[in-house]
């Protein structure tokens, strides 16, 4: 009977058309769901924050030094001449073409978490909601996050160029017509590359250390790029020096790019007017094209999405291995710790991959921040920049330690179960947290003094600060996660949301950056505007701010922790 029951409700699912009324009413339900977690109090207001001021941070020095960029280009001159109508169109291909390559991201990540990785699933594979209907119902949902994406990225391009070229109103509603049009083009490029990228994510899921290089490769790269664009934000404010990087050949090589850079190059044509109508119908018939194929294909991935999220098991390419004898408790607590993280991908990127991409992140900026400093100020900061990025960085890499106690899910009772103590296993997580810590602070340090930014000596300090402010983070965030657990309800136990402990880890790596590197590099000016010796202040204040704020972070981790560890009985959402 119960098999009849569900042909019936499969049988109902896929009859009929798009049921604008359900429609309608799974719309709702995504709202009602993010409006219930203001009134439940588990909206992360302090993270919605720090995402709010990150967002309007990148905008602003976006909108100062590509303006700054856009004056040098525009004046650019190829043949003996200069060309602001060509150079505009160049300009504002590159950058479509960025924003579109980020909303593609954005929108393979978005139609991964809807479709494979949405608790609805489970739901509706079992309800009398046909497959179209569904369909309908995500992709209006996906278009919604990607108009949003769309409408600041394109503004704040547009916006800025139109700030120091000059356009008229046919410009603005130009830009309203691209904003709502791009993210079609960019679903359906998206929709193209999920099956792939799922296929990747398939083939890749149990082969962790091969997961783990690629991944911790295309982050270097990433910030290896970051650093170039930093090195560009140099040379504006240092000088004419960018001209000369474009040269004839450069800018010709540029231009021939940009005409096999469509759909962007479509994008720029409708801004500047060139082309005009060519242009709307290459956009037009894209768009159309995109919509067809994400269509077609998330429509046949639905079906393999839906049982993919009702199966909880899963075949394992790893051989089953037994306990042979018993082991020490610490390293083996310490064992499962780490492949807790190394073998959930999520936790592998967000912990160890920016881990070991630390020291090139400090790196980079040290490269242009030190020289960019002693330009405009006429100050060696070199160590005091060097303490800033490395408690500011490590902060970063340091917000695994922020779900030390939630990630356990509720393996969690099982670990309190055994005759372990408290201690036993608080350390077994510091240790882990500090081990990874101590490998990315040294290859900082290491590194830092390898290409001649600072000495042997000023490395070694570095390390030691460095060292223990990330003892600071690790302490507070793991006593903060255990009075604020919350485990996951999935069969994997993994935490997909972002906690208002790791929030609280990136605003306290911040504020103590600012505070320490900002005093030392302050008093070290005033000194020298006053020429007063500076002396060994740097080491003396910096040293002293990272012994105490250990001790009162130990103090924080260590109060009344065994009476809260046995009583515990939380972590429930």
């Amino acid at each position: 009977m119960n098999d009849r029951n569900e042909r019936e409700v499969r049988s109902a699912a896929k009859r009929g058309g798009v049921k604008m009324r359900t429609v309608r009413a799974l719309l709702r339900k995504g709202r009602e769901e993010r409006r219930s977690q203001f009134k439940a109090g588990q909206f992360d207001f302090l993270g919605f924050l720090l995402r709010l001021v990150l967002v309007a941070a990148i905008v602003a020095l976006f909108v100062v030094f590509f303006g700054q960029f856009t004056e040098v280009y525009i004046g650019l001159r190829t043949a003996g001449r200069t060309d602001v109508f060509a150079r505009s169109t160049e300009l504002l291909t590159i950058l479509y073409t960025a924003v579109i390559l980020g909303m593609v991201v954005g929108g393979v990540g978005q139609l991964g978490r809807e479709l494979f990785n949405s608790d609805d699933m489970k739901i509706f594979s079992a309800m009398p909601i046909n497959a179209r209907t569904l369909f309908v119902a995500r992709l209006i949902s996906i278009y919604r996050g990607q108009l949003g994406i769309a409408l600041v990225a394109v503004l704040t391009v547009n916006a800025t160029f139109a700030w120091k070229v000059g356009v008229t109103i046919f410009f603005w509603l130009m830009t309203v017509g691209i904003c709502f049009l791009l993210p079609l083009i960019t679903i359906g490029i998206a929709a193209v590359l999920v099956p792939i990228f799922q296929v990747i994510k398939k083939f890749l899921r149990e082969r962790y250390v091969l997961m783990f290089i690629l991944v911790t490769a295309l982050l270097g790269v990433g910030f290896w790029l970051y650093s170039i664009i930093l090195g560009g934000v140099k040379e504006l404010l240092l000088g004419d020096s960018l001209k000369y990087f474009f040269n004839e050949s450069v800018m010709n090589a540029i231009a021939s790019a940009c005409n096999w850079l469509y759909p962007a190059r479509w994008f720029a044509n409708v801004m500047t007017g060139s082309e005009f109508v060519w242009s709307w119908v290459g956009l037009v018939l894209t768009a159309l094209v995109s919509i067809l194929l994400s269509m077609l294909i998330i429509r046949r991935i639905l079906t393999r999405a839906l049982q993919a999220r009702n199966q909880s098991a899963t075949n394992s390419l790893l051989k089953t291995t037994y306990l042979t004898a018993q082991g020490k408790k610490l390293p083996a607590l310490l064992k499962k710790e780490f492949l807790l993280i190394f073998r959930t991908p999520s936790y592998m990127f967000s912990y160890l991959s920016v881990a070991f991409i630390m020291p090139l992140m400090v790196y980079f900026c040290m490269d242009v921040g030190a020289s960019l400093v002693e330009n405009l100020v006429g100050l060696d900061s070199r160590l005091e920049l060097a303490l800033f990025l490395t408690i500011l960085f490590g902060a970063l890499t340091n917000i695994f330690c922020a779900t030390n106690i939630s990630r356990d899910g509720e393996m969690f009772y099982t670990v309190k179960a055994m005759p372990l103590s408290f201690k036993t296993v608080f350390f077994s997580k510091i240790i882990l947290c500090l081990i990874v810590t101590a490998i990315s602070q040294v290859a900082s340090a290491v590194l830092l003094a390898a290409a001649g930014i600072v000495g042997a000596l000023d490395a070694i300090f570095i390390f030691v600060v460095g060292l223990l402010f990330g003892f600071v983070n690790i302490a507070v965030a793991t006593r903060y996660d255990f009075n604020h657990a919350k485990f996951s309800t999935e069969d994997d136990g993994e935490i997909k949301e972002s906690s208002g402990t790791v929030s609280t880890v990136i605003v306290m790596g911040m504020v103590l950056s600012f505070l320490v590197g900002g005093i030392v590099f302050v008093l070290k000016l005033l000194a020298q505007l006053q020429n007063i010796s500076y002396g060994y202040l740097t080491y003396i204040l910096a040293g002293a701010m990272a012994v105490v704020a250990a001790l009162l972070a130990a103090g924080y981790l260590l109060f009344r922790l065994k009476r809260k560890y046995y009583e515990f009985s939380g972590g429930g959402i």
